[in-house]
């Protein structure tokens, strides 16, 4: 019996559709870039069945948390269940990933409270995960839950048009890793950057002399008049999360991570972030420890271990990893802890006794006032503007720090020239353009305080 026509261009459309199914499938698995470390970490997770404690979440968790030391100080065999840039989304397909091999006691989310302020997903989480996971099912519900999101269907389905391979160099590295990853690590290792090491369960270590001092310095107080909080679709993620993991037989915590002190400092509305994170915990009986909240008896200054202004070094990674034991295993032993915390953003403030940097900028009275100026009155500044260049001083300080500051011209043999000595004076002002060209450098310190720390930026007048 002779087929109908149009039953043929059916079954050839249809054909057509599953070969470039097909095709993108293989474009996606084998002609992309490939995160190596991502992908041994994942491997790894894959292949083993006897992981007891799993913290997740992004590069934070990778860097930070040494899982060898956390394994002995815990006794339960621990693993980071990382993808860089991750926030909950990735963090939920991650543990689907984990739960298909092991059965953990414990899932730990460690994040930065700002991850909760957005539920977006980067697509560079996805790209790196996402061709990795082995059920189906995980990868279409981790696609259109991220998909959803951001309207970004077309750019999370075709990864080749983002993360595509660059090179034949790139697509024999995806390859291998993907089929034998152990080897190609071992094989592209020599070629690594030589100041980190995988050292297996998920652990990077850095070790690296740089510290992010200039960086820091550049963190400036910014204002907003927009309200921080976490969004109620964080939040059912969360609980998503949360009910995840106890369908499993596994216990949630969550653990906030410390970041470097400065930021908190300088951007006074992220405060809500972390108040809001605690206050939402506590409603919903989450425990959930913020490590930016750790008192002096708890954990250290980790100031000096920030190679740049998010990780540490591996010697940071320690002492945070310990710190995080002790909590850990406290909390196990259900003992109360809030004494070793501040309870919100306004306690920590209070207890800041040091100043994290300065800075100066030279006022333009032709631009709105910055309202991130909060030691300076407008109308006195704007007065002084009207016959003088003036050039206004800040820091990053705790709210009971009372600073000095001196103001310098630095010449370029390293000599200064001093303009205004250590004063509580918080501006300078000069004939219009004395200084225009000069690199002005200035100074702070805490007054009062013994051998104060001195801390200083650079400024081109214009």
């Amino acid at each position: 019996m002779k087929k109908h026509p149009n039953i043929r261009r059916f079954l050839a459309l249809v054909l057509f559709f599953l070969g470039f199914a097909l095709l993108i499938a293989f474009g996606n698995m084998h002609l992309i870039q490939t995160d190596t470390v991502a992908r041994m970490t994942i491997y790894e997770m894959q292949q083993r069945d006897d992981i007891e404690l799993a913290l997740v979440g992004s590069s934070i968790v990778r860097d930070h948390f040494n899982a060898q030391l956390i394994t002995e100080q815990t006794g339960l065999e621990t693993f980071c269940a990382s993808i860089p840039t991750a926030s909950t989304p990735t963090s939920i397909a991650l543990v689907k990933e984990l739960l298909r091999t092991n059965s953990p006691e414990w899932i730990v989310l460690v994040t930065e409270p700002y991850n909760f302020q957005t539920v977006k997903e980067s697509t560079e989480a996805f790209y790196k995960l996402a061709p990795y996971l082995s059920d189906p099912a995980n990868l279409l519900d981790y696609y259109l839950r991220t998909a959803r999101d951001d309207n970004a269907y077309l750019e999370r389905l075709l990864p080749l048009r983002g993360f595509g391979a660059q090179s034949m160099r790139d697509v024999l590295k995806t390859v291998s890793l993907r089929y034998f990853p152990e080897a190609a690590y071992a094989r592209l290792k020599p070629d690594m950057d030589p100041t980190v090491d995988y050292q297996g369960s998920g652990f990077l270590r850095h070790e690296t002399d740089y510290r992010a001092d200039a960086e820091f310095r550049t963190v400036i107080r910014e204002h907003s008049d927009y309200y921080y909080y976490i969004f109620d679709r964080s939040k059912q993620q969360i609980l998503e999360l949360k009910q995840l993991c106890e369908d499993h037989g596994a216990k949630f915590l969550i653990i906030a991570y410390p970041n470097h002190v400065a930021h908190s400092l300088a951007e006074p509305n992220f405060a809500p972030y972390n108040d809001d994170l605690m206050r939402f915990s506590r409603e919903t009986g989450i425990p959930c420890y913020n490590f930016s909240f750790a008192k002096p008896e708890l954990m250290p200054d980790l100031r000096g271990y920030f190679y740049d202004l998010y990780h540490m070094v591996g010697e940071g990674a320690d002492i945070l990893s310990s710190t995080f034991c002790d909590v850990f295993n406290a909390h196990r032993r259900g003992e109360d802890l809030s004494d070793l915390f501040y309870y919100n953003t306004w306690n920590l403030h209070e207890a800041i006794d040091f100043i994290t940097n300065t800075w100066a900028v030279q006022f333009d009275p032709d631009e709105e006032w910055d309202k991130a100026l909060i030691y300076h009155k407008e109308a006195q500044i704007r007065a002084l503007a009207g016959e003088s260049d003036v050039f206004l001083f800040d820091c990053n300080r705790g709210m009971h720090v009372v600073p000095q500051y001196r103001f310098v011209i630095r010449h370029e043999d390293g000599t200064e020239t001093l303009l205004q000595d250590y004063s509580a004076d918080a501006y300078y002002t000069c004939e219009p353009g004395a200084l225009s060209g000069k690199t002005l450098r200035l100074y702070a310190r805490v007054q009062g305080q013994e051998n104060p720390e001195e801390h200083w930026y650079d400024l081109v007048a214009e």
